[in-house]
């Protein structure tokens, strides 16, 4: 049995191609059925997004199986087989299960990093569950992906770097006040980025958000877009409303400062950080109070290009972690064939410390309740401490060249079945 993946992904083909290969999501349950069909495909996963189409499935022989699944790709977008060899970008093996960790992780994503695909792979994986495409290997290569991208999220944190100069400003914000959930925060100037920081901090749990503009409609018709969270002010009140505020963010186009010294006069404002991201500067910085944390259009920029090196460590780091992944993986699928010699060896186990158990209870009947309990437990811990040195024994025998003759000799000891040693058990879809 081997792995396989076939890719038609944003590396190779434009939108002008990959609109053509798309599988919506009504069609993946019924697609997943129709190629788990094909002829040599005993295991499948689709996967599609806007950026690719992917099929992994295990196949009984490399060359059949990617024969048809490049076919039944074909006869579903209504192209070519040629056009689909030409197109799509096939992997094997070890690749196969590198490409899915990689892609899972976000590695192979158009912004690269991002924690979006890993819902989706979750969710294409789910579908061809439910639909009882994938088996004992797919489900878990499925599950070994997902909590491989889910640890490198953790550690590393890639998506909450900040790419944009708002962004950043928001997450400086977030870094001076801590919880947000009793902050009030000053938006002033509504135009293209005022109104992406508005969208990006009506999500970042303020207790309230005071926007500004110039033209005092657009600041109320936005504010009521957004809810009760965000409030519309007068411009002429920008002054009172940044000093009621935790924190400010300027992004006019006046061609003077619309903020200075005089009006956040120290004592006197609850202000604490201010944002910049005027140019010309909206903020005269120099007499600000000493306890208001400036920052301007440069500060941030300086800030994402650190921001920028920081992912570029991060992706470096992740992408490290995927060989030894792939290892363990196949270190597992190496070992399935023992699977049925340690189920035996426990049942056989199980089987003595329960004859020995019932003689017990038959030699001592005035036993109550709890003494059973106690000494069922206690039998059952010696029988798995026996037997855990033994079970590691035969997953380590597994991975040697003459695996089948050290199992035999086990089974042997164990007075088990040698019919339970096979390298290839029967594969049943």
């Amino acid at each position: 049995m081997f792995v396989i993946y076939v890719s038609l992904n944003y590396q190779q083909l434009p939108i002008t191609t990959r609109e053509q290969l798309v599988f919506s999501k009504d069609e993946l349950t019924r697609a997943n059925a129709l190629l788990s069909d094909e002829k040599s495909i005993l295991e499948n996963m689709i996967l599609s997004t806007c950026n690719r189409t992917e099929v992994y499935a295990v196949v009984d022989q490399i060359h059949t199986g990617r024969y048809y699944i490049k076919r039944f790709l074909a006869n579903w977008c209504h192209v070519s087989i040629d056009q689909i060899t030409q197109w799509a970008q096939i992997g094997f093996k070890q690749d196969a299960v590198a490409h899915l960790l990689r892609v899972t992780t976000g590695l192979e994503s158009l912004i690269v990093g991002e924690p979006q695909i890993l819902g989706q792979v979750k969710e294409a994986f789910f579908t061809a569950r439910d639909q009882g495409t994938t088996g004992v290997i797919l489900n878990h290569l499925a599950k070994t992906a997902i909590t491989f991208a889910k640890k490198q999220h953790t550690t590393y944190r890639v998506s909450e770097l900040a790419k944009t100069s708002g962004q950043t400003g928001l997450h400086q914000i977030k870094l001076s006040l801590k919880d947000l959930t009793d902050k009030h925060l000053v938006i002033a100037g509504l135009g293209d980025v005022g109104t992406h920081v508005l969208k990006n901090a009506s999500t970042m749990g303020f207790q309230d958000i005071t926007i500004l503009n110039r033209t005092n409609e657009r600041a109320t018709a936005l504010a009521a877009s957004y809810g009760e969270t965000v409030q519309a002010a007068d411009w002429d009140k920008l002054a009172v409303a940044a000093n009621a505020a935790d924190a400010v963010v300027l992004a006019t186009s006046a061609k003077q400062p619309v903020l200075n010294g005089h009006t956040l006069a120290s004592g006197a404002t609850n202000l604490k950080t201010v944002v910049d991201l005027g140019v010309p500067r909206n903020v005269h910085s120099e007499d600000l109070p000493t306890e208001i944390t400036y920052f301007d259009i440069d500060h941030l920029t300086a800030i994402i290009s650190e921001n920028q090196m920081a992912k570029g460590e991060m992706l470096e780091a992740m992408a490290a972690q995927v060989p030894a992944a792939v290892d363990a993986f196949f270190v597992w699928q190496q070992q399935l064939h023992v699977v049925p010699v340690i189920q035996e060896i426990r049942e056989s186990a199980l089987d003595v410390e329960k004859t020995a158990y019932d003689s017990l209870l038959r030699k001592l009947p005035e036993l109550d309740a709890h003494q059973r309990k106690v000494i069922s437990k206690h039998m059952k811990s010696i029988i798995n401490q026996m037997i855990l040195g033994p079970i590691k024994s035969v997953k380590e025998l597994s991975l040697q060249d003459d695996a089948d003759l050290d199992l035999a000799f086990v089974c042997q000891i164990f007075g088990l079945s040698t019919d339970l040693v096979k390298q290839e058990q029967p594969y049943e879809k």
